[in-house]
Parts: structure tokens; sequence; C-alpha cells
């Protein structure tokens, strides 16, 4: 994979096994809708990993040798671990399956752990306080108040769509999207410091568009102590 040993599927917010077409769907999501391409103000760094990415994940030649090379790394990190018995950060009480995709889940989770299949966060947020549930509109811990644009994915091989973070906090989320999205259904949201995975809690109008509340179920956030949440190991 050359000196760039980010995960191309991971940039461009798609699964493994995503089609063309849905591969296509989502840069074009990024570049124009979320105003990633510099002449929108993106950045010009991040624009060419994404350009990159999609360069290579558009070719199926390209594709098919970039994807035997991400296996091969993807078994010998593997063999690391197991050959170095680490210990996990944070593991899981019981083997289990991932959310989105119903997957087999691995049997130890630690902080960064993702599905196999999907590449969905496997991590169980911070207890609820109390043990206290999200519920629509009660909030079981104070949230903080973003603005941040936000990628949506609503089922499993299904392509992203464009929506706006409105808050967040250990327990819950909510984002503004264009239309309603059925409750108890998980939902993947990606952000600049996060990867959610939430079941949807409610959805209710906001003009023209509609709020939707989750609970959330996994969560990878990119640092422990930031401006979105504050997150206690």
């Amino acid at each position: 994979m050359g000196s760039n040993r980010r995960n191309y599927y991971r940039i461009l917010h798609v699964q493994p096994e995503a089609p063309g077409p849905v591969i296509t769907a989502s840069y074009r999501a990024m570049m124009s809708k979320l105003r990633l391409h510099p002449d929108l103000g993106g950045d010009t760094a991040g624009a060419a990993l994404i350009n990159e990415a999609y360069a290579v994940l558009r070719d199926p030649a390209r594709r098919a040798s970039y994807d035997r090379k991400l296996r091969a790394a993807t078994v010998g990190s593997r063999n690391r671990a197991g050959a170095a018995k680490a210990p996990a950060a944070q593991p899981a009480d019981v083997p289990g399956v991932c959310p989105f995709c119903r997957a087999i889940a691995a049997a130890t989770i630690q902080a960064n752990t993702r599905c196999h299949r999907c590449d969905s966060p496997l991590l169980a947020p911070p207890a609820r306080p109390s043990g206290r549930n999200e519920l629509f509109g009660r909030r079981a811990v104070p949230r903080m108040h973003r603005s941040d644009a936000v990628t949506l994915v609503e089922a499993w091989q299904r392509p992203i769509r464009a929506a706006r973070l409105r808050d967040l906090s250990v327990t819950g989320i909510s984002i503004i999207t264009d239309h309603r999205i059925e409750r108890q259904q998980v939902i993947r949201i990606i952000g600049p410091l996060f990867d959610i995975l939430a079941t949807v809690v409610g959805c209710r109008s906001v003009g023209q568009r509609v709020e939707v509340s989750g609970s959330l179920l996994k969560a990878i956030f990119a640092k422990q102590k930031g401006v979105v949440v504050s997150v206690r190991t």
C-alpha cells in the first residue's frame, strides 16, 4: 500500500464490500455536499487523500490489488497481536455480533476495535448514569452542542448521506437530516472526531428538515478528552 497506510475504505466512509456506484456516491458527497473540496473550503491535504483513495477504489484492477495487500496486512497484524498476547484495554463481557452488519464480532473488544466486515466501531460507550437510557427529548447527561457536518449511513450497504450534528453526549446523539428514520433502526454516524453506532429513539420535524435522536450503542472517539465529549476510561 506504499507509504500511505491509511484505510481507503475508511477514508471514503464505505464498507469493504461496497459496489462501485456506492463508492462514487460517497466520494461525490464528501467533495460537494460535505464541502471537502479545496475550492469549497476543504483542506488540500485531506482532499488529496480522498482523491487518492477514490482513484484506487474506482479502478477494479487497482482495487483488487489493494484488497489483497489490505488482507495481508490485516492478517499480519492479527498474528503479531496474538503472538504478543497484549491484554485488552476494555474487554467485552461476552462475544457478540456487530449491531450494524450482524457479522460475528471479535471475542475481545479494545478501544479501537472495528468490525472486520463493515468497519464499524465495536466498543460500547461509557456506562449511562444510574443505568438510565437515552429518551427522545430527555437527556441522560448534558450534551455538547455542535454543528459539524457528518456522514450518515442508515443501514449496512446503503450509500452515505450528508447530515449535520445537533448535539452529542457519551450516551446520545442528535443529528439534522432530510428525512425520517424508523425507530429502533441502527445507524452509523461519522464525524470529524468520532465514529458512532446508535439506535434511533425518535424523529421530529424541524422546519423542512428532520431531527433524529439516537442512543449510543458503540463508539470510537478521536480524543479521550476534547471539544465534543469527555470520555473517562
